[in-house]
């Protein structure tokens, strides 16, 4: 479901066309046209669907009429890289692979039809066209092959870094900067400079195949990391790689990294530096001149075509800079906690989305919980390996409720029962070294009173303080043998015979010296 949504949001808020939806998301354009059908007879756009659950969205768009493509056609262009990649072998002929065609598609196109959309791509395929360019419309992002270095002030070793440059193609107004590497929070930050540098959100950016911008390379439906894909939602444009094996795709990037490298990385082959700040605040002094220098052929500058053409086609940065997240797909663990594989850490959800699928976003200090689009829990990020992070209502209240015991509640409600009814729960949790190791016993001995009424329990307790037996089982055993309500007599004392082997109180004495015959 969230190609669905990011195909209407693509379609109704940053304006693409069906075959840039269709290589953005990864799927092909009748696909796409079939959902925009019928979300468009769903009356559905983005900010609608946005908060929407999944369920919710699935319901909304069943309703609409759906949308066929012809199914010819959407074989043949399924068949197309086959056709073209086998035409090209010797003595195949448009005959053979039309004769094979119709075997596997005994109703599928004619010898006419099929020759003349074969002929149609193949001939658009071999063309080199020349494009231009909407204002606003792309930013294009790459790498350059060739490293500045950075140098040790104390060693003089020297270590590489990568330069990142971005072009607008309609102006070509440049922006480039060091980087520590080509990593996935080194690019996105790298990116979002860019964007703030120019002032300004393209509809699309065209990153090369990099892993950090495409988690799967493809010629025709490349994957697109999640959490550059989190990056282009954010600012509220399209990620459209570059096509693999596709030079001219990137050759304004390239021209581009060329113009870098002969009017600013060459004025700067002289000196060293320490550090990634350094070498930027030199790179960003001769940008300036570079965006600032006359065009030979137009005797403009790559600044005042920005300003005078592109500038106010550029949509809205947002108000707060992208936060750069990652992502996991854990399941609910029955004991209601995920496991967070980063931080070999455990976070609370809802216990009632045990053993579901749920998926984790989570950044630098937060972690955010995702169950069908929506969230369900939100925790501050946690780096203590095997611990556990709980929110109390997450619990469900049978275990809620062992949270929050504490000695000084199980004295409260003893109290309201009666004076003896305390005084046993004191001795009860004096038992144990811990308070927490008599928490049972003391909830099971002031639950009788819920068997037994108050009265009955508070007259047990007085007995078993009167006979100093002081404990649950104790207590427990004088009201099921109903003692209880028997009147209380006087214990009698008895006194034991005078006798040479009964030791007395005084051998028991802890505070006598005792001497050691040597």
């Amino acid at each position: 479901m969230h190609k669905v949504r990011e195909i209407i949001r693509l379609a109704t808020d940053v304006g693409l066309s069906e075959r840039a939806i269709s290589r953005a998301v990864q799927v092909s354009r009748p696909v796409v046209s079939h959902y925009l059908v019928q979300a468009r007879q769903a009356g559905l756009r983005w900010d609608q669907i946005a908060g929407m659950s999944d369920e919710e969205l699935l319901e909304r768009l069943r309703r609409g009429k759906e949308a066929q493509p012809d199914p010819r056609l959407v074989t043949f262009v399924e068949m197309l890289p086959y056709l073209v990649s086998e035409l090209g072998k010797k003595r195949v002929t448009r005959q053979l692979l039309w004769e094979e065609y119709r075997h596997s598609h005994p109703e599928g196109y004619s010898y006419t039809q099929f020759c003349f959309h074969l002929q149609s791509h193949t001939e658009t395929a071999q063309l080199s066209m020349h494009l231009e360019h909407k204002p606003g419309d792309k930013l294009f992002v790459d790498y350059a092959g060739e490293r500045p270095r950075l140098t040790d002030p104390k060693t003089g070793l020297e270590m590489p870094v990568e330069l990142f440059v971005a072009v607008l193609p309609s102006s070509g107004l440049i922006y480039t900067e060091a980087t520590e590497s080509q990593d996935l929070a080194c690019f996105t930050s790298a990116t979002g400079n860019a964007m703030h540098y120019i002032g300004g959100v393209p509809r699309i950016i065209v990153p090369d195949n990099l892993k950090s911008a495409v988690k799967r390379p493809d010629r025709y439906e490349p994957e697109i990391n999640e959490t550059f894909g989190d990056f282009a939602r954010h600012y509220g444009c399209a990620v459209i790689p570059a096509r693999v094996r596709k030079p001219k795709d990137k050759a304004l990037v390239e021209a581009a990294v060329n113009l870098v490298y002969t009017r600013i990385m060459a004025r700067l082959r002289n000196q060293r530096f320490a550090t990634i700040g350094e070498l930027n605040t030199a790179i960003w002094e001769h940008l300036e001149a570079l965006n600032d220098r006359p065009m030979q052929l137009i005797k403009l500058s790559r600044q005042q075509r920005f300003d005078e053409l592109e500038k106010q086609h550029l949509g809205a940065l947002p108000a707060d800079a992208y936060e750069l997240r990652r992502f996991e797909q854990p399941r609910v663990q029955t004991n209601y906690h995920i496991y967070l594989r980063a931080d070999r850490h455990y976070y609370s959800v809802p216990y009632t989305y045990a053993r579901k699928l749920v998926k984790v976003a989570f950044s630098r200090s937060t972690v955010e919980i995702y169950h069908n689009n929506e969230r369900i829990a939100m925790h501050r990020r946690d780096l203590t390996a095997g611990a556990y992070t709980t929110t109390v209502h997450h619990m469900p209240s049978a275990h809620r409720a062992m949270v929050e015991w504490t000695p000084e509640r199980f004295i409260r409600w003893a109290t309201k029962i009666g004076p003896s009814t305390c005084e046993v729960t004191e001795v009860v949790l004096s038992t144990t070294e811990v308070p927490e190791q008599a928490f049972r016993r003391c909830h099971g001995l002031l639950s009788l009173a819920k068997r037994f009424g108050d009265q009955r329990l508070e007259a047990a307790c007085t007995r078993a303080v009167h006979f100093q037996t002081l404990s649950y089982r104790s207590v427990k055993s004088i009201l099921d043998n109903g003692v209880d309500q028997q009147e209380l007599a006087a214990v009698p004392e008895h006194h034991l015979p005078a006798h040479q082997n009964v030791r007395g109180a005084a051998y028991y004495r802890t505070d006598q010296s005792v001497e050691v015959a040597g």
